[in-house]
């Protein structure tokens, strides 16, 4: 089976976490969602949900305990399933959505089961979640500052590009400053004042 989505959702540069509190938002319960993925190795193995306190502790035990389990991910489970057990690994910090990409087209997709969907079609698929708990953290993007010569200045979270524009913009902005003092007025100093006087002189004679 070829999974293919595609579209435009998110921005690439945002990041995706398993979250708490999108589960709650959602009405679910996280403890049965984490207690059935759980492997042999995890302390709360094998408990029910009344014997869990704390959610969190299972995703404290899934990253301390599942990440050398071979068999805790696999290419044959559902896309959402993969993406799921994914984050769980990350302990709820996020993930780059590019870097969510790449390990499924990379790492689980296989001839028998391809994994073909854009980075936006992931985002699509995520952001329309209402199981699991995918919550996104979009991209910070930060504004312009206007210098105090009226140049735009990019911040230093900008790209090297962008950086280098601005010291473009920056050179420019100096050179017109220099023309104009080398051809202003001021610069005609007295003797060539003379110099059109004479020649007025001259031509009256």
């Amino acid at each position: 089976m070829t999974t293919t989505v595609t579209g435009s959702s998110r921005s690439a540069g945002s990041e995706y976490r398993f979250s708490l509190e999108r589960l709650e938002e959602l009405n679910r319960s996280p403890i049965p969602l984490l207690l059935a993925r759980l492997n042999t190795a995890c302390p709360s193995f094998g408990k029910t949900p009344a014997e869990i306190a704390d959610p969190s502790d299972l995703v404290n035990e899934i990253k301390a305990h599942c990440a050398e389990d071979t068999e805790f991910i696999l290419s044959a489970m559902p896309l959402q399933e993969i993406v799921f057990r994914t984050l769980l690994l990350q302990g709820g910090e996020p993930m780059p959505l590019v870097e969510l990409h790449a390990e499924l087209t990379e790492k689980w997709s296989t001839p028998i089961r391809p994994i073909t969907l854009s980075v936006s079609g992931l985002a699509r698929v995520l952001d329309s979640d209402v199981f699991y708990g995918f919550a996104a953290i979009p991209m910070e993007e930060t504004e312009p500052e206007e210098a105090s010569d009226g140049v735009l200045m990019l911040s230093a979270a900008g790209s090297d590009e962008d950086e280098q524009l601005a010291r473009i913009i920056e050179a420019l902005a100096a050179d017109d400053d220099e023309d104009e003092d080398l051809f202003g007025e001021d610069d005609l100093d007295d003797d060539d004042d003379d110099l059109f006087e004479d020649d007025e002189d001259d031509e009256l004679e």
